[in-house]
């Protein structure tokens, strides 16, 4: 009986998160908060696929059949050609067959049977009775790349799961990580109407990217840093992507100039910021200067071009009065809180060496102004299997 378990990272925007859209560049990294995948085949019981995902309240039994007669009747067209109509068929069928009660679930679900079937189709594998069940340390839409490591942790599982049928058991290669990542990406592009396929990237390979999109293409640099770790503060506020996308579209028709200039800093801002990234990884010991002076030099820089880009969001009006309460709070330890994305999450990069006192006390107030935090690290491994 094949079983197995595989996880993938989230991701983290470090800086340019609102500039996206406009050709900028943008940097990613991974987060070691992970999506975890436990599949098993079922030989004995119903012929049945059991589906657990406990962080949307799904647990579903679907007949086998059922879904091998959606799968055979729609075998007739190139489902790695036409992902918008083999989509549009699986929202169709999971709800004429009442799977969902919840747009999470049917977000879910739709991720799940699309990629299942477009990789059995494409890969040849055989569908048979199994049981997976997906977890996440990720919160749902606070901007850390739940739905992305999510698509990357099925891509992966049904990819593993061909190889197994064929014999095959390793690491995933250089080639496998970048099926996974496009699968993955497909799936987010259509589902979402989301062009940017570099959250999938970063998910796949854990890697930290400066990455632009250019014409219905995304380019990225590897970005070698060394894992740092960041303290990320939940502001309990839920950002809506679509409107801030329009409340910057408007911002640049009825203030071209002033927008411009802000996107421009922020390309020179996350420029700079990757290449103290890489300054950070390079630290060689020099004469008569400690290699922590030069480590607490280097993070310094770093957190002047963390504030540029908080400076950025404050300006183009998209900050909240919470995110700028904790950027009160965390200039106390010499540090700039920047938000991740979207979702409402603010990160602070730590520096090198933290007193215990003053962490202390910086994580006391956050937790009496009621913030949710935790400690996390960036620039960790890409999808796994685990055993």
């Amino acid at each position: 009986m094949i079983e197995f378990k595989i996880s993938a990272p989230g991701r983290i925007v470090l800086s340019g998160k609102h500039a996206a859209m406009y050709g900028k560049p943008v940097v990613m990294a991974s987060i070691d908060r992970y999506t975890t995948v436990k599949f098993s085949e079922l030989n004995d019981g119903p012929r049945e696929i059991k589906i657990e995902f406990p962080d949307v309240a799904l647990s579903l039994n679907v007949s086998l059949e059922q879904v091998l007669n959606f799968f055979s009747c729609n075998n007739s067209f190139d489902m790695t050609l036409d992902h918008c109509r083999l989509l549009r068929l699986v929202q169709s069928w999971i709800t004429l067959n009442g799977m969902w009660s919840t747009q999470e679930q049917r977000f879910s679900l739709q991720t799940f049977f699309f990629l299942l079937f477009i990789i059995a189709y494409d890969k040849k594998f055989v569908i048979k009775s199994f049981h997976v069940h997906v977890s996440t340390q990720l919160p749902i839409g606070a901007g850390l790349g739940s739905s992305s490591s999510f698509a990357v942790c099925l891509a992966a599982c049904f990819i593993h799961w061909a190889r197994l049928q064929n014999g095959a058991n390793y690491a995933f290669n250089e080639q496998e990580l970048t099926s996974i990542s496009n699968y993955a990406m497909y799936c987010e592009r259509i589902s979402q109407n989301y062009m940017f396929g570099a959250d999938n990237y970063v998910c796949s390979y854990g890697k930290t990217i400066k990455s632009r999109y250019e014409q219905d293409s995304y380019y990225n640099d590897i970005i070698n840093m060394p894992t740092m770790k960041i303290l990320l503060i939940d502001t309990n506020i839920r950002q809506n992507k679509d409107e801030r996308a329009t409340q910057i579209a408007e911002l640049k028709h009825s203030r071209p100039d002033f927008v411009d200039l802000n996107l421009r800093t922020y390309n020179i801002s996350s420029t700079n910021i990757c290449k103290k990234l890489v300054a950070m990884n390079n630290i060689n010991q020099e004469d008569n200067i400690p290699i922590h002076e030069i480590q607490m030099s280097v993070y310094q820089q770093l957190q002047t071009l963390i504030y540029v880009d908080q400076l950025i969001v404050q300006n183009l009006g998209l900050s909240h009065p919470s995110i700028d309460m904790i950027g009160s709070i965390s200039r106390d330890l010499g540090c700039w809180e920047n938000p991740t994305d979207f979702g409402g999450l603010v990160y602070i990069l730590l520096p090198p060496i933290i007193p215990e006192e003053i962490f202390g006390n910086l994580e006391r107030h956050l937790r009496e102004m009621g913030f949710n935090i935790m400690v996390a690290s960036v620039c960790c491994s890409g999808v796994r299997i685990d055993d």
